[in-house]
């Protein structure tokens, strides 16, 4: 084949997968704010020459995370209550990222650089997996649509693309981090939130949902107030275990 007819085969493949590849970026942008925000999160405990890295390890982790779910998607959602144990996960998660940053930093003091760095790493990976399904579940309905030979690498190539977004994401949240630290507190309660609609998503719950929402009588109206309220308390119980650490810890600390 003539270097002519390449590059015309090839400029046909790529309009021809063009969109999907586009839908996918949109998607994992879209759907990546969440993850930016806890990477974000997690790396703002690391010294400041190794948050870079922390945020590109973290974003190259969630591609590979995200590519296997798009074809596990249907295996994990098969699993019962998958929704509650992702949802729980997250929840763990914000908590876990509003940890005194005394004790952190106790419990990090004699550990080696690179300790530290894969700690924060393994923390990015739980929150990557909790809060995939949504976006794996999306893109995989965009694969189902393309020829078996090039899901692979249609479906590569848009989370590829996307990655940078998330990562420069996760970079201007960490300098909005270090300007106005209550930040911190709000992307917990973000975390919170997504983890009670996670909980929610889950076919068991909700159906307990609508029967609390049936008996309050009507319905419709009701249940949507019994979500927001399910959120809203989750919310504020991610919030509240931290908060009530860091009291308990300057009172212990005071004698």
């Amino acid at each position: 084949m003539s270097l002519l007819g390449f590059s015309q085969d090839f400029a046909a493949g790529f309009l021809h997968y063009a969109p999907a590849v586009l839908q996918i970026v949109f998607i994992n942008v879209l759907l990546g704010g969440d993850n930016a925000i806890a990477i974000a999160l997690a790396c703002r405990s690391l010294p400041s020459h190794q948050r870079r890295a922390g945020v590109w390890i973290g974003t190259s982790i969630g591609i590979v995370l995200r590519f296997a779910m798009v074809y596990a998607i249907g295996f994990l959602l098969a699993i019962p209550y998958m929704h509650v144990v992702a949802g729980l996960l997250l929840a763990w998660i914000g908590m876990q990222l509003l940890r005194e940053d005394g004790v952190a930093q106790a419990e990090a003091g004699d550990a080696p650089a690179a300790k530290a760095l894969w700690r924060v790493v393994a923390l990015i990976l739980f929150a990557d997996f909790a809060m995939s399904l949504d976006n794996g579940l999306a893109t995989a309905a965009v694969a189902e649509t393309l020829p078996a030979g090039s899901r692979v690498a249609v479906v590569l190539a848009g989370l590829t693309v996307g990655a940078p977004a998330i990562a420069l994401g996760s970079a201007v949240m960490l300098r909005v981090i270090e300007r106005f630290p209550l930040v911190i507190w709000l992307g917990s309660a973000l975390l919170g939130w997504i983890a009670a609609d996670m909980l929610l998503a889950d076919s068991h719950v909700a159906r307990v949902l609508r029967d609390v929402a049936d008996a309050l009588g009507d319905g419709a109206g009701n249940e949507w107030l019994v979500r927001v309220l399910v959120c809203v308390a989750v919310a504020a119980f991610v919030l509240f275990v931290p908060f009530m650490q860091r009291v308990g810890l300057r009172r212990w600390r005071a004698g």
